[in-house]
């Protein structure tokens, strides 16, 4: 298992993941039909560039395991960030003021590998890793994370 840090962020309409990220873990991902501008905050086009690549995983947690989309694209020193759509789906108790998510860790998985286990052993021992996990952070804006 590798570990990587996610931002959770409720003002992320959607979630993110790293485009090195997905190549560093080996993870594959699809092509959009339309490529999707996005805005930031401030409502000016993301200097990205437009989104053009997804890569759906089983977001697992404390047992509640939902397929959660990800958007490809290049997130500076972030890896992974958890927008709106992770929150509502697992409404997550949070230590604000220090920056913890209370309760069990986050485990990430891509659809492929959560329906055949024997294939994951075989591929993660041929080729490397396929999954992570996250130690405690003690960074604000970062949580525990198991991908």
């Amino acid at each position: 298992m590798a570990e990587e840090v996610a931002l959770i962020d409720s003002g992320a309409t959607e979630n993110f993941i790293d485009q090195e990220t997905v190549k560093k873990l080996k993870l594959g991902s699809k092509k959009l039909s339309e490529p999707v501008r996005l805005r930031n905050i401030d409502g000016i086009y993301n200097q990205s560039g437009s989104v053009t690549h997804f890569i759906n995983l089983l977001v697992n947690r404390g047992g509640r395991k939902i397929m959660q989309r990800f958007y490809v694209m290049n997130l500076g020193s972030d890896r992974i960030i958890l927008g709106y759509p992770w929150l509502r789906a697992f409404n997550p108790d949070i230590n604000w003021p220090n920056c913890k998510l209370i309760g069990p860790k986050v485990k990430m998985e891509t659809m492929l590998h959560a329906r055949n286990p024997r294939l994951r052993e075989m591929l993660a021992n041929k080729w490397g890793v396929l999954n992570s996990t996250i130690p405690v952070q003690d960074k604000p804006d970062q949580v525990d994370l198991v991908v």
